[in-house]
Parts: structure tokens; C-alpha cells; sequence
């Protein structure tokens, strides 16, 4: 009985004293979201009363009169290439046909998107996209992310098909000026002609059927390297291509080799070409221009 007790007086006063403490942490909980809430508030309303006049901004107050204040959040951006095959997705050496009844193998591809800038409400040049302005689109690597700062709405996109050597003039050789992390790094397969002084803005490479019969028994390698500054074509887009959804911009870009192919005549034209000036690479080059279309 004493024992009993005992122990119910002593877990009577140890049941008080936790109850105590709980009501302390709940307290000091409390009292430190309250502090957090007014630091917030603060924040907010020092940002809020600057006189922004910009509702594009961060800080934008309804009862702004300047824009020297102004203070912008990134949009997250999202580029991602998708290459089809006569409006279906393929991968590498896929079996597919052309429109004469030809079998052709593409093995690789690969194509030079530089210059990537945005247009915006407010200003009269095309920006370009930072760090991220250059993409080499090829199996395994056809989407990049990051962030571009813009101080009014965005109303355009544009990039070169190539690479405009007087914009990216440094040598992919000498890691001190393009470094090795760069798209315009040496790749393999190459996409730099080091004897042209330039990149080839697109390559595609693989396997056509030129038998006669058309049934396959007569495969050959093809190679078409293009290239060359008079070939770098520039495409636009105005605002019903460009979603941006809150902070975020999505661009979604289809690149068709199959037009790229269009007029080429596989029986009778050269197949291995590393001439940027060669009429069939000229040619593909041309057609490129109906090649990609933004989504």
C-alpha cells in the first residue's frame, strides 16, 4: 500500500511537470510562428510600398508610378526538342521509309539551335538566353532547363539553325575558350569542321536502300554534313507559340527529318557529303526551314 502510494504521488507530480513543459513548448512554438508572420509581413510590405508600377514585377503596388524599383522573379524555362520520322517519334536506327518506297536507317543526328532569344513587350532586340543561348540536339540530349529574367511580357522566341561564327567565335579545340562542358565542345561524332574554320549546323548519317527494286538488297551509307555561314537560317515564333504559365515558360520544339530529306534523290545524288556548299546539303539545309516547327 505505502509503496502504491508512493508511486502514484510521484507520477501525479512527474504528469504536472510534463503537462507544464508542453504548455511551454506550445508557447514558445507559437510566439516563434508569430515572430516569422511579422518578419513576413514586413518583408513583404516594405517590398509592396517602393512604388512599382508594374504588375509584371515581384514588388508590384497597385499605386506605383515608376519602374525603377521594380523587382523581377526568373522564369524557370523549359526547351525540349522532340525528333519524329514522318510525324512519329523514332529512335536511331529505326527502319523507316521513304516516300519513293526506300527503306533508310538514320543512325545519327545531331543539329546546331543557337542564339536561342526571347522577345519581350517592352524591348526592341530579341534577348538572348544567357548561358543556355546554344543547344546541340542529337539522341540522349534534346531538352535544356534554366532561368531567363524578363522585365515585361514575353511576346516572341527565335533561334539560328547553325552556329553564327561571329557570335561563337571561340576554338572547341582550346578548352580555355570553350570549355568542355559546352555544346560547342568537340563531340563525337564530330560537329566541327576544324579545316572550315566552323561547326556543322546539322548532320545526319545512316544506311539507304538504292537498289533498283526498292526491297533492301542494296543498302549504302549516306552522310550529309551542312554547314557553311551563307546556310544559317533564322526561324520566329510570335506569341501563340510561347506558353508561359506563371513563372514558367515551356517550349516544346518538333524536329522532322523527314522534310529534311525532301528532294533529295537517293539513287542518283552523291551520299557522303562534307561539303557545306554542295547543292544537296545546301538543299537540306533549305528545307530545314520547314523542318522544325514550335509547339
Amino acid at each position: 500500500m505505502v509503496l502504491t502510494a508512493v508511486y502514484l504521488y510521484c507520477f501525479g507530480r512527474l504528469k504536472n511537470k510534463i503537462e507544464r513543459l508542453m504548455v511551454l513548448r506550445n508557447m514558445l512554438y507559437n510566439n516563434r510562428l508569430l515572430l516569422i508572420s511579422a518578419v513576413a509581413l514586413l518583408s513583404v510590405n516594405s517590398c509592396k510600398n517602393d512604388g512599382c508600377d508594374d504588375p509584371l514585377a515581384f514588388n508590384y503596388d497597385k499605386d506605383g508610378t515608376s519602374s525603377e524599383t521594380c523587382i523581377y522573379e526568373p522564369k524557370q524555362v523549359s526547351f525540349k526538342v522532340t525528333p519524329v520520322y514522318d510525324g512519329l517519334a523514332f529512335n536511331a536506327e529505326d527502319t523507316l521509309d521513304i516516300d519513293d518506297g526506300r527503306n533508310i536507317v538514320i543512325s545519327y543526328y545531331g543539329a546546331y539551335l543557337s542564339n536561342l532569344s526571347f522577345k519581350e513587350e517592352a524591348e526592341e532586340d530579341y534577348i538572348a538566353w544567357g548561358e543556355n543561348d546554344v543547344m546541340l540536339a542529337k539522341e540522349g540530349q534534346l531538352s535544356v532547363e534554366g532561368l531567363y529574367l524578363n522585365r515585361s511580357e514575353i511576346t516572341g522566341f527565335k533561334f539560328d539553325i547553325g552556329v553564327d561564327t561571329a557570335i561563337y567565335n571561340g576554338d572547341p579545340m582550346d578548352t580555355n575558350q570553350v570549355s568542355t562542358n559546352s555544346p560547342l565542345a568537340i563531340q563525337i561524332p564530330s560537329m566541327y569542321w576544324g579545316w572550315a574554320g566552323g561547326y556543322r549546323f546539322i548532320s545526319v548519317e545512316g544506311m539507304v536502300d538504292v537498289s533498283a527494286a526498292k526491297d533492301g538488297s542494296q543498302m549504302m551509307d549516306f552522310a550529309f554534313h551542312c554547314g557553311l555561314p551563307a546556310n544559317l537560317k533564322t526561324m520566329t515564333f510570335e506569341d501563340e507559340a510561347i506558353d508561359v504559365v506563371g513563372n514558367k515558360i515551356n517550349l516544346e520544339l518538333e524536329m522532322e527529318l523527314k522534310t529534311l530529306f525532301e528532294g533529295i534523290d537517293f539513287e542518283n545524288d552523291d551520299l557522303v557529303i562534307h561539303d557545306g556548299a554542295h547543292p544537296v546539303t545546301i538543299k537540306m539545309m533549305n528545307n530545314a526551314i520547314n523542318a522544325f516547327e514550335l509547339k
